[in-house]
């Protein structure tokens, strides 16, 4: 993250002139409470700093001055209202110099009136997600001390969890509802009018909500951004689906006044039954969310009702509940990187070559396939995490074995997933991993499936030309699953070509199918690109893709992945033995 000169915050509040020495106290607690150096509150009209006077609190201090007003616009777009960087920097592509969390501070309809901050040294440890949640709950408490946010506003989500508490404690078996709401196209919105006329517009429906009648002991919340909850105590899934029926027409009927122009504005709700002992409403929230996205992919300004016999309502719930859980094992660092052969079928043991795959560790200690969590992240924006993540660990470990053994000759393929390609940050990060001073491109293969690849062949193009700059190569996965894989291979210099498994599961029972692979490795041999053929698990399979031209296999014929510490040290031999057996067998 880099903080960079920007506007003034717009959102409107009233110019305020709070004691200096209440804000220093807050400002004290923030630090305490985070174990910060520096913290600091900026409000329209207001500002003010504290920095202990240690090593590194100046510098911090410092990049404040000169780059507090660009978190505005980074914080009022963040999902949560609250953003966090262990690799703060003062300036593009400059040093590290800190760790920061920022926490948006909203007025009584929920729009963002300014920004809590709150940083640590380098030599401090990473900001966890339980901080960035205190943060929230701080920057919450300071609102209403600032009668930013005054008794009788929407609850915070602390206040709301608490009432739900309450009031579930007393159910007596009755357990009530979770209505979860989102502002329907509030992004276009965004992008069309600008981050002032979103505001303006969350501030509008969160009024229509606030005003209109509800059951007594009804909590209403703005979570952040464009999305709200509403607990209903001892209500029924059908009530609850009527007053979140009620609430979505209360919003449509009102018309926003924004830059200027009335703006009719909508909702969607999903509803669901809070759990016993679901104290926290993690599972209610989950599954009223997964709810309300199924109402915005079938419409918008419209309700559904969490069903278990709904599977596509079922999917996106577990899909929160994987991301959250994916969200805690890259904090963690509850991931593990292994290897897997790409074995050559023509006995040629001049380079090794694996492909290291990501596999999350459960609590039991073993791994989870990818297959279990890929999706709640593309669903939930996490490839690129999961991508720095990944490759942060790696380029750590290749580094060290680089320098013990500069000689070998090895290869490491590493995927690529389209969000990540089309990153232009991510791409500057991932250059300056590549290089003699780091890890030689020699040792690197990127993978890219076809679809990622077509989806913006110019900017594929690119990218594949910038990085193999520096040594690296690429390789299209999947390849053969697109309506237009032979069009394209012409587009991209890659080096290699790895056939979709369907292939070769359906070698040997699929005349088509076997055709296919030939033809593939004829065309492929004639413009110099190498071949893999994926899921490769009988000796039969592995001989028929010899015959046909493949030139190397990959899959459990060959062993099981294997952690990639076991590539390198005390381990190695035995692994280059296995390696070299598998493709002389």
């Amino acid at each position: 993250m880099t903080l960079t000169a920007s506007s003034q915050l717009t959102a409107s509040a009233p110019p305020l002139r709070p004691d200096p020495g209440v804000i220093d106290d807050m400002l004290r607690r923030v630090q305490a409470a985070l174990g910060a150096v520096f913290s600091a509150i900026e409000l329209e009209g207001f500002s003010r700093s504290l920095a202990q006077d240690v090593p590194g609190a100046r510098v911090l201090a410092d990049l404040w001055r000169h780059g507090a007003r660009s978190l505005q616009e980074q914080v009022r777009t963040a999902t949560d209202g609250v953003i966090g960087t262990n690799r703060l920097r003062g300036e593009q592509g400059g040093p590290v110099c800190g760790k920061l969390v920022a926490a948006a501070l909203r007025n009584a309809s929920g729009a963002m009136v300014g920004v809590l901050v709150a940083a640590r040294t380098t030599e401090q440890p990473k900001v966890s997600q339980g901080e960035s949640q205190r943060m929230i709950e701080l920057a919450d408490e300071i609102s209403r001390a600032l009668a930013l946010r005054p008794e009788g506003g929407l609850l915070t989500w602390a206040a709301f969890k608490d009432l739900a508490a309450k009031h579930e404690a007393m159910a007596g078996g009755l357990n009530g509802c979770i209505l979860y709401g989102d502002v329907d196209q509030l992004h276009v919105l965004n992008k069309l009018a600008g981050l002032t006329a979103g505001d303006q517009a969350i501030a509008a429906v969160a009024e229509a909500i606030s005003q209109h009648p509800l059951p007594q002991g009804t909590g209403v919340c703005h979570i952040s951004g464009d999305r709200f909850a509403v607990y209903l105590p001892k209500a029924s899934l059908s009530q609850g689906r009527r007053t979140a029926e009620k609430l979505c027409q209360a919003v449509s009927e009102r018309c926003a006044v924004i830059t200027g122009l009335r703006t009719r504005l909508s909702i969607s709700f999903g509803v669901a039954s809070v759990p016993p002992a679901d104290v926290e409403l993690t599972q209610a929230l989950a599954a009223a969310e997964a709810a309300c996205r199924a109402a915005k992919d079938r419409g918008r300004s419209r309700v559904e009702v969490y069903q278990d016999a709904d599977l596509s309502i079922v999917r996106r719930n577990d899909d929160v509940l994987i991301a959250e859980r994916l969200h805690q094992a890259l904090e963690m660092q509850q991931f593990a990187i292994v290897a897997q052969p790409l074995v050559s079928l023509c006995g040629d043991t001049r380079v090794e070559h694996f492909e290291l795959l990501l596999r999350l560790i459960n609590d039991t200690g073993t791994f989870v396939s990818p297959a279990h969590f890929i999706p709640a992240a593309a669903r939930y924006q996490m490839l690129i995490e999961l991508d720095r993540a990944m490759l942060t660990r790696v380029f750590k470990r290749l580094r060290a074995a680089h320098k013990e053994t500069p000689e070998r000759a090895v290869r490491f393929s590493l995927n690529l997933s389209g969000p990540s390609v089309g990153n232009t940050d991510f791409l500057e990060w991932l250059s300056t991993n590549i290089g003699p001073n780091s890890v030689p491109g020699e040792w690197l293969q990127f993978e890219i499936t076809e679809t990622t690849a077509v989806a913006d062949v110019t900017l594929t193009r690119n990218v594949i030309r910038h990085l193999r700059a520096r040594g690296a190569e690429f390789a299209l996965d999947d390849f053969g699953t697109g309506v237009s894989s032979l069009a394209y291979l012409r587009e991209f210099d890659v080096s290699m070509l790895k056939l979709d498994g369907s292939f070769t599961r359906e070698l040997l029972t699929d005349s088509r199918a076997e055709s296919l692979v030939r033809g593939i490795a004829q065309l492929s041999r004639s413009m110099g690109i190498q071949t893999v053929a994926e899921c490769v698990e009988t000796e039969v399979v592995r001989q028929r893709l010899t015959e046909l031209g493949i030139d190397r296999a990959q899959g459990f014929l060959f062993g099981q992945p294997v952690e990639l510490d076991s590539l390198f040290g005390a381990s190695q031999d035995a692994a280059v033995t296995a390696t070299r057996q598998a493709a002389t067998r």
